[in-house]
């Protein structure tokens, strides 16, 4: 019964927000390709503007059921073939169709293992969705106040039509990722020639490759980041003839992506430049006053785009005065962490920073020279061997001086914001960089795809036969490179799949399993007990906080702390300071300390601190 609801869960989820793309789609002329991030992000800003008014519930319920009237009212004026038809029975849907259900498949029994799940992404979800309202100053169960809800607004918005399982937040994060890639392919003016559609099926697979410490078994945004901004230029490009609408499509894309993450600003940044050029080239071909009109609808977007993150940084500094986050976009928290920075400090931090850039060792780095290099060799063989002048080498270098800033970014947040331990350490640099990497690859994609459809023999509408070839022997090379091309996206998603898969696998074997087992999972509301957990310190797993963090997530606690060793001789005395002992990983040690009390035996427990006192004092 369980299973039934939550299919009809996911199945309401899907209607109401069909409902949207339908009206996207027939009253605004969103193509398809853009409809469903469009409606998406829409949603998530919604929710986040709601969350900064304090009424997030009866917003979730309004949006919902909203979206299921639009689908019904379309349904019986018999339009959902504009969109659910048989003309969206191609090739493109179905491998897209296929991919997302392997995904689903994989997520839906997913659990988080990753680190920063724990200490914030899971959590604040979980938080969002129990309270239904952003944390505030009193809300001391969330550490990172000040990072942006964007994505986590949207992920509420999600669990609470479908669920609250890990998985299903894994799931919805997912529509969000699926919908950007299903935007870049905006791209192809032609979709039936499925040349085009399997570069980027290639591109988007490779972005996997390099996703290894980002992947999407996890609830991290880094990936998010870059498939956002692509999604938005994709739609730059695919309507810039159409510029009014692209400023429509864009804007709760870009507003979306302002607030995912800080670093999210970036990004956006690289977005508005291409829309400001875009807007500017269309001087030439439109009246003097279009043109004027164009830019300042152009200016609007931005600046609308941008208030999700001024309303933030306006919360943040209201209802968090005074408090310094990491990562906080503030002087004090500047000038506090760069203080303690010394000049040997700050010229190791740079020489660290310099080493891995420059490291073949580094993924990122490698992502780097091979996309240069095989850009340029396909450049020169189009230049030269087929006389073809390709636009690709003017966004590869684009592209390369993007890199360049937002390795400077990287360097200034080491030393400006990030606590001197961490900044040594270079602490998450491969999964920034890993973001730049998606960024890269999928705008060659985006860009080879476009100029290998300017450069077929002929530029056909409708019909397709023999003759849409220069020969026979254009056609078998044609058809062998869409076949390997692929045959290679689907081996590498595949193993996209099975690395997660193993994963899941080994899942039995981290602390979180342990923790959950012995804890359950709270979706009650705060526990206000105070807990120590006592675990081992392999892999510094209690010195880095993960023992805490995970216990934390579960217990949904705010008071938790947790050991490695103890002091027989204190012990007692610290335990006074705590309602419950969390014996995670048993050793020696504690059993000894607890024998003493008259617990003999002693396996993975939760035992009451003043039963183990009651005992002493007998």
């Amino acid at each position: 019964m369980e299973t039934i609801m939550s299919i009809v869960r996911y199945l309401m989820f899907f209607v109401s927000v069909s409902g949207y793309v339908l009206f996207a789609h027939d009253q605004i002329r969103i193509p398809v390709k853009f409809s469903w991030i469009f409606v998406l992000s829409s949603l998530a800003c919604i929710v986040y503007f709601s969350g900064l008014l304090n009424i997030m519930l009866w917003t979730v319920a309004v949006i919902f059921l909203a979206g299921i009237a639009l689908f019904l009212y379309y349904t019986f004026k018999r339009k959902l073939t504009s969109v659910f038809g048989l003309g969206a029975l191609n090739m493109l849907n179905v491998i897209f169709c296929v991919a997302f259900a392997f995904i689903f498949a994989s997520l839906v029994s997913t659990n988080f293992i990753h680190y920063d799940n724990f200490s914030h992404w899971g959590l604040i979800v979980k938080y969002l969705y129990l309270f239904n309202a952003f944390p505030d100053a009193a809300s001391a169960i969330v550490d990172f106040k000040t990072y942006p809800l964007g994505s986590s607004s949207y992920l509420y918005y999600f669990c609470k039509i479908v669920g609250n399982s890990e998985g299903t937040m894994l799931i919805g994060q997912a529509t969000l990722l699926f919908s950007c890639f299903y935007a870049m392919f905006g791209v192809i003016r032609d979709s039936r020639r499925m040349l085009l559609v399997t570069v980027l099926a290639i591109c988007c697979s490779a972005m996997t490759y390099f996703n290894i410490s980002i992947r999407i078994n996890n609830l991290l945004v880094d990936f998010l980041l870059p498939l956002l901004a692509l999604a938005a230029l994709a739609a730059m490009f695919s309507m810039r003839d159409r510029l009014k609408t692209a400023y429509l499509v864009v804007l709760p894309i870009l507003g979306l992506l302002c607030i995912v993450k800080n670093s999210g600003i970036f990004f956006a940044a690289i977005c508005f430049f291409v829309l400001i050029y875009l807007t500017l080239k269309t001087r030439r071909i439109v009246p003097r006053k279009q043109h004027l009109l164009l830019l300042l609808l152009c200016t609007c977007t931005i600046i609308v785009s941008l208030v999700p993150f001024a309303a933030w940084n306006l919360h943040t500094a209201a209802v968090f005065a005074g408090e310094n986050t990491k990562h906080s976009m503030n002087a004090d928290n500047f000038e506090e962490v760069y203080s303690e920075k010394t000049p040997e400090v700050i010229a190791q931090i740079v020489t660290n920073f310099r080493s891995a850039v420059f490291s073949i060792g580094s993924l990122a780095t490698r992502g780097i020279l091979l996309c240069n290099l095989s850009v340029l060799l396909l450049y020169f063989i189009a230049r030269f061997g087929f006389g073809k002048k390709w636009k690709l080498l003017k966004i590869l270098i684009l592209l390369d001086v993007c890199i360049l800033l937002y390795y400077l970014g990287i360097l200034a947040m080491f030393l400006f914001t990030m606590p001197t331990a961490e900044a040594l350490l270079l602490a998450g640099f491969e999964r920034y960089a890993s973001s730049m990497i998606v960024l890269m690859i999928g705008g060659i994609g985006m860009g080879l795809a476009c100029d290998l459809e300017n450069s077929f023999y002929i530029q056909q509408g409708l019909s397709r036969n023999y003759r849409a070839f220069k020969s026979r022997l254009s056609k078998n090379i044609y058809e062998t490179s869409t076949l390997a091309l692929a045959a290679l996206s689907a081996l590498i998603l595949l193993s996209e799949i099975n690395g997660m898969d193993s994963m899941k696998a080994s899942y039995s074997t981290t602390v979180p399993y342990e923790a959950v087992q012995l804890l359950g999972d709270n979706w009650e509301g705060t526990d206000e007990h105070r807990y120590l957990v006592y675990a081992s310190d392999k892999e510094d797993q209690v010195t880095d906080y993960y023992v805490q963090y995970t216990s934390k997530y579960f217990l949904f606690a705010p008071e938790v702390d947790a050991i490695s060793s103890i002091d027989p001789s204190t012990f007692a005395k610290q335990l006074q300071n705590y309602d419950y002992l969390i014996v995670l990983e048993p050793d020696e040690s504690i059993e000894t300390f607890l024998n003493k009390y008259g617990y003999l035996g002693i396996n993975a427990s939760v035992y009451s601190v003043s039963g183990i006192l009651e005992s002493g004092e007998e």
